[in-house]
């Protein structure tokens, strides 16, 4: 019986190493492709402010993303820019605020100040 116990515990505290090694790899592989598809489109490591990836196994059960990514820039410190990982891309998804809701017109204007590059550190 003690066998068998200390069998089932070392198999669980495998996987939970497994996946634990799992979501900090994935992350800082994450964190790098948001970084170069910011990079692709003329942003630097300078503008960005902060990058933060949160990682969910019930999203991907449920059909949802599995990655969620969201970006600070320097210059809009307020602004959280939304990205997801999927299909190997990094994925725009939206933009809100932390400090208060936006519009229809602000998300618009902060979708086009992200495609024209002004969110750069000038």
């Amino acid at each position: 019986m003690k066998k068998k116990l200390k069998i089932s515990l070392g198999i669980i505290l495998v996987l939970a190493l497994a996946i634990v090694s799992y979501k900090l790899i994935a992350n800082n592989s994450i964190k790098d492709k948001t970084y170069s598809h910011l990079e692709t489109i003329g942003y630097t490591q300078n503008d960005i402010d902060n990058v933060e990836i949160k990682h969910s196994f019930i999203n991907k059960l449920l059909g949802y993303n599995e990655w969620r990514i969201f970006v600070e820039f320097e210059s809009e410190p307020d602004i959280i820019f939304a990205f997801t990982y999927r299909d190997k891309q990094i994925i725009r998804q939206g933009i809100t605020s932390k400090v208060t809701q936006l519009d229809i017109a602000e998300i618009e204007e902060y979708d086009s100040k992200f495609d024209n590059g002004e969110l750069k550190n000038n």
